[in-house]
């Protein structure tokens, strides 16, 4: 089953990324996380191990990032 991660905002075209396993679409999103939205290590992990959608950065930008499987 394909797993991608889909990266959002206002001010980019959504970004969706192919990946080989959940745990490669975990990765990218908590390495997004902490380095877009100065996320703690602890606390990226656990959204990237949730993978719903979160807000990457609050700056009004509607940033957002989530894990999906097609």
């Amino acid at each position: 089953m394909p797993i991608q991660t889909l990266h959002q905002s206002l001010s980019f075209d959504t970004v969706i990324k192919d990946h080989p396993d959940r745990a490669s679409a975990e990765t990218h999103m908590a390495k997004t996380l902490r380095e877009y939205g100065d996320w703690p290590a602890d606390a990226a992990a656990a959204a990237a191990r949730d993978g719903r959608t979160v807000l990457v950065i609050d700056n009004g930008d509607d940033e957002t990032i989530a894990i999906r499987v097609t």
